[in-house]
């Protein structure tokens, strides 16, 4: 479909008949372009009489709609080689249009990938795109707008039966009667594809056709679900290979697994074909009702345990189903093999289960065999039998070592901070954390001065806290040792009370089974701190916001305030005290009303250092405050309690200066003179951040014209708003602002254009002769200057008044004159 119009010619002959005929015509459209989204309309011409002339002429009969697959927004996931996506919903993507897009994370970082159409959107390998997050190329906040992942089928499962309730036999075997398997699959991809099952017997031929599915699909809709196909029976014996796989862009992933028909009805399968040492797995076995079963296990394929009925019992759990449990070296007779295996009774329904116990089993790949024996009994001579027979089936199970998987620890963490160190231990009981200094493995402790210890629980995961303030409080790379139940070969548990502080040596550290190692570099703390303004009005409530960061610094700073009359203040402004604010989430934050008088006030913050403590409680418990100091006293005496030899508290001096409360007005006329209009006002204050400033264009008679409000920025200064005066008429006015506690006036003449007066040419200048130097007059002896007396303060709000035009000009008369006076003084 394209802007040209497409048609089909199509021409029928009748051989006369019947007087009303239908003709059915089918057609494929090949949409052409993937720009062609939309609705399409198909119409019929019809000639009759094929003379060029239509009986019908465009009879629409049919609408074809044209969407896109799936649309993706902000943060959505697509999937590498996933096409036709719809990314329109992202600013400056649109259909019909090439876009490109920038990597911000994963592989895909600092590549770029562009697709032919943001409506219909290939995510592929040839359009260079790769697993990571992608920020549409001109977007400036440079995070990820959708996320590119591989598609993986992370998970199938077969089971015996109808649902998931039967016996898992992947890899496993099923008897020739079996009429139904369940096939289950796990996949990463389901918002964008099913997946479809192929099943192939040993000769590659598919025979997935052959079986009934429960839905009416060889398909599975939802990761997790699961299709039950049944007519398995009808399949011969041998291996088939079931394939679960992305069932239209997305078929390059996928996952196969395996399951074989037995002419013989007596079968092994496990609940795990993988377990890790210390899990249990519960062996299912069918055969003939009413008879006994043998499991067994090649002693080698034990722990080093000897193959006699006491170690049977480490291998086998008694459970319900279970009659004994045997090994050959406790049997009369020689035998082929050493095994250790268990008795179990099939009953009537000639099925039974036992739990076997992994923790003395080596780890490897072992197989579990399964005998039926020729009675129910236990009698030694059918012992002997059934161990010497042949199997009639058999499982693999894969034993893996106990392991550690740390799964997140910071890499670099400021010393004195607490930090977390979190993973799995399955199959293990508790966790502990060493870090290695020197030639030894020391014990760490958490922040309360506890043992970094912890109860791996049920899901197999522990987090453990560590305080870098402690032993690895040095600036320093350090080797980070989570252990498993540590217990060395003399059977000394280092978890007990007596041992849990004990230092322990590398030959000590090898000797435990389970551990695992994560590399951590400490550097120093950190500590900042700012106030929200440099000034502030005083004795008006106004408040200053005292923040800052603290890296390593413990979960406080001390502030100590000074005030202009040496006095310590609290942020309430209390005198003789000082404030210990907490940080959160290193970062520490406090409002202070303390500023009742003019001068110059002194912030103090004090931070705890790497070690963890301060080096004085001056003030917090310790000496009290002291009174009737000057402020250079109060501030030196601070800094000589957290400063010296062997201290390494951090400190932040700030200073700020209170004042009377100040208002002003930039000159916003050009000679005077405002045009009207929108007009941007602005001017300074030294008030709190926040306060708001009222701005109001007066007439004659003081009557409010035009007026707006400003909020002062605390950081800067400064406030500014914009007043409309477009349908003011011209005329003088006076521009005032006010906070209540100090206000400013400027006059200005409103007019419809301002006058810019035209620069007359610089003339050129003539050569001037130089003048024969006169003789220097003898200066006049130097009047003595009186000492100026002082006046004493007055606070009182400040009011500036300021004329139009004449700032600049009254400002150098002053100068002018003060220059004057002097010269007459000297």
């Amino acid at each position: 479909m394209n802007d040209a119009q497409d048609y089909i010619n199509l021409t029928i002959n009748d051989n006369g008949g019947a007087g009303s005929e239908a003709v059915r015509v089918s057609f494929d459209a090949d949409v052409g372009a993937p720009d062609a989204t939309g609705s399409f309309a198909v119409r019929a011409d019809v000639d009759n009489n094929n003379d060029g002339t239509l009986e019908s002429d465009g009879v629409q009969f049919e609408t074809l709609t044209l969407t896109t697959e799936r649309s993706i927004s902000s943060g959505g996931t697509v999937y590498l080689g996933e096409e036709d996506v719809d990314l329109t919903s992202f600013s400056g993507v649109s259909a019909g249009s090439s876009s490109t897009f920038t990597g911000v994370s994963g592989d895909a970082d600092g590549s770029t990938a562009s697709v032919n159409d943001g409506a219909f959107a290939d995510i592929t390998a040839a359009n260079n795109f790769e697993t990571g997050g992608y920020n549409v190329s001109g977007n400036s906040d440079g995070r990820a707008d959708f996320f590119v992942v591989e598609p993986q089928v992370t998970d199938l499962t077969i089971y015996s039966g109808a649902g998931t309730g039967g016996a898992d036999v992947t890899d496993g075997s099923i008897v020739t009667d079996t009429d139904t398997i369940t096939v289950e699959a796990d996949w990463n991809f389901d918002e964008a594809e099913n997946v479809s099952i192929t099943i192939e017997d040993e000769d590659g031929l598919e025979v997935q056709s052959q079986l009934t599915s429960n839905t009416g699909l060889l398909e599975i809709g939802e990761s997790g679900g699961n299709v039950e196909l049944s007519d398995v029976d009808d399949l011969d014996t041998g291996e088939y290979t079931v394939t679960v796989e992305g069932e239209d862009d997305l078929d390059s992933a996928s996952r196969s697994a395996t399951f074989t028909i037995r002419d013989e009805s007596q079968s092994i399968s496990l609940s795990e074909s993988t377990a890790t040492q210390g899990d249990n797995v519960v062996a299912t076995v069918t055969g003939t009702p009413g008879t006994y079963g043998l499991l067994r296990i090649e002693q080698g394929d034990t722990d080093d345990l000897e193959a006699g009925n006491a170690n049977a019992s480490q291998v086998f759990a008694n459970t319900g189903d279970v009659q004994g449990r045997f090994g050959t070296d406790d049997l009369a007779g020689d035998q082929d093999e050493d095994y250790v295996g268990v008795v179990v009774d099939m009953d009537d329904e000639g099925e039974a289960q036992v739990r076997i116990l992994t923790s003395d089993l080596d780890t490897t790949t072992l197989d579990v065999e399964f005998v039926e024996m020729d009675s129910a009994d236990t009698n030694t001579g059918t012992l002997q039998t059934a161990f010497n027979a042949s199997a009639d089936d058999s499982a693999e199970l894969t034993v893996q070592e106990r392991s550690i998987n740390i799964s997140s620890a910071p890499s670099v963490v400021r010393i004195g901070e607490e930090f977390t160190v979190e993973g799995t231990a399955p199959e293990s009981d508790t966790v502990k954390a060493y870090a290695r200094i020197d030639q030894n493995y020391v014990p760490l402790v958490d922040e309360d001065g506890d043992f970094s210890e912890d109860d791996v629980d049920s899901n197999g995961e522990f987090s453990l806290d560590i305080d870098s303030g402690s032993n690895i409080s040095l600036p320093d790379s350090y080797r980070i040792a989570v252990v498993a139940d540590p217990v060395d070969d003399d059977g000394t548990d280092y978890l007990a009370a007596g041992n849990q502080g004990d230092e322990i040596d590398t030959d000590t550290y090898s000797e435990f089974d389970t551990k695992e190692t994560v590399t951590i570099r400490t550097v120093e703390g950190d500590l900042t701190a700012q106030v929200s303004s440099n000034t502030i009005a005083a004795n008006v409530g106004d408040e200053v916001t005292l923040s800052g960061t603290a890296l390593g610094q413990g979960d406080s700073v001390r502030v100590y305030l000074i005030g202009p009359r040496g006095n310590f203040l609290d942020a309430a402004g209390n005198s003789q005290d000082a404030e210990e604010i907490d940080i959160d989430e290193e970062e520490f934050e406090e409002d202070y009303d303390a500023f009742s008088n003019r001068g110059q006030y002194t912030f103090i913050v004090v931070g705890q250092g790497r070690d963890g403590d301060y080096a004085s409680d001056y003030g917090f418990g310790g000496d009290a405050l002291q009174s009737d100091l000057t402020p250079q006293q109060a501030v030196a005496i601070v800094n000589d309690e957290y400063t010296g030899a062997g201290v390494d508290d951090q400190i932040v001096e700030l200073t700020i200066s209170a004042e009377n409360p100040q208002l002003s007005i930039d000159d916003f006329t050009t000679n005077g003179q405002v045009a009207q209009g929108e007009v941007t006002v602005s001017g300074t204050s030294n008030r709190e951040d926040g306060t708001t400033v009222f701005v109001e264009v007066l007439g004659q008679n003081e009557n409010v014209i035009a007026s707006d409000e400003a909020e002062v920025n605390g950081s800067t200064g400064e406030w500014s708003t914009t007043i409309d005066m477009s349908d003011v008429e011209t005329g003088t006015y006076t521009l005032r602002a006010d906070d209540d506690e100090a206000s400013a006036s400027l006059e200005f003449e409103l007019v419809e254009s301002v006058s810019t007066p035209t620069e007359e040419p610089t003339p050129t200048e003539e050569p001037t002769e130089e003048p024969t130097d006169e003789p220097t007059a003898t200066e006049e002896p130097t009047a003595t200057e009186e000492p100026a007396t002082e006046e004493p303060a007055t606070e009182e709000p400040a009011t500036e008044t300021s004329t139009p035009g004449f700032g600049v000009i009254v400002a150098l008369i002053a100068l002018i004159a003060a220059a004057l006076l002097a010269v007459r003084r000297d």
